[in-house]
């Protein structure tokens, strides 16, 4: 049974999902970010880094879309909509270049269009990431399991520690929003790898308004925000 929501965090839901003109026409000329970019302008940005987009809350607002941006290391920051929900699947797609973010309860779980992509992710438990992690009151452990399409490392087991790092106030366009910072640290088995991954949940119900989320080894962790949630 979903937790109810309280009455502040209802209001805030309300003004995220308000709206549905036709904004996408009005995004035309701020949002020329996508997620990947040119080989070239991506190592550019590893040494200065990209200008973020100018959006407007009111201009989210308006988005008839659920929508979030998300950015790869210092690269350019892209606006993405939800195309499609399959199951507990959501897949954010970039309308530029088409990448694709598929999460679940907040984690990345696929990608598409990316310079390697994260193919499945499964786990034989619940991930503590789906609306689990504000509860956190002593580090939890959780294995999961990816497939990526370098190397060919299928079935690559990671396990993971999960700790909460404390309230942390976060800004997503112009909006504050109270958060618990929850620190997860990563590690493969059979891999010289290990990461970290950030989540900024909402101490209400664990949904997941930002996060940063290593993908896989050959380029930099992917950041994103919520802008507007899907509707519940």
């Amino acid at each position: 049974m979903p937790e109810k929501l309280s009455t502040k965090q209802m209001n805030r839901r309300a003004l995220l999902l308000g709206g549905a003109g036709a904004a996408v026409a009005g995004l035309s000329g701020c949002v020329t970010s996508p997620i990947v970019g040119n080989a070239y302008e991506v190592a550019k940005a590893g040494i200065f880094g990209f200008p973020d987009i100018g959006l407007q809350r009111k201009t989210v607002a308006s988005l008839p879309y659920a929508s979030m941006l998300a950015r790869i290391g210092k690269g350019p920051q892209a606006l993405l909509l939800l195309a499609r929900t399959q199951g507990e699947e959501q897949h954010w797609v970039s309308g530029l270049d088409r990448s694709v973010l598929t999460l679940q309860g907040g984690r990345v779980v696929k990608t598409f269009g990316f310079p390697e992509n994260l193919k499945n992710t499964r786990a034989d438990e619940i991930d503590p990431v789906d609306r689990l992690l504000h509860k956190l009151t002593a580090p939890v452990r959780h294995t999961r399991y990816i497939d990526l399409d370098v190397g060919a490392h299928y079935g690559l087991v990671v396990d993971s520690v999960f700790e909460s790092l404390g309230p942390q106030k976060v800004k997503i366009v112009e909006l504050d929003f109270d958060t618990i910072l929850v620190r997860e640290r990563n590690s493969a088995r059979t891999l010289n790898w290990e990461f970290e991954n950030l989540y900024w949940v909402d101490p209400a119900d664990g949904f997941v308004w930002k996060s940063r989320q290593t993908i896989a080894r050959t380029f930099p962790a992917v950041d994103f925000s919520i802008l507007k949630p899907p509707a519940v």
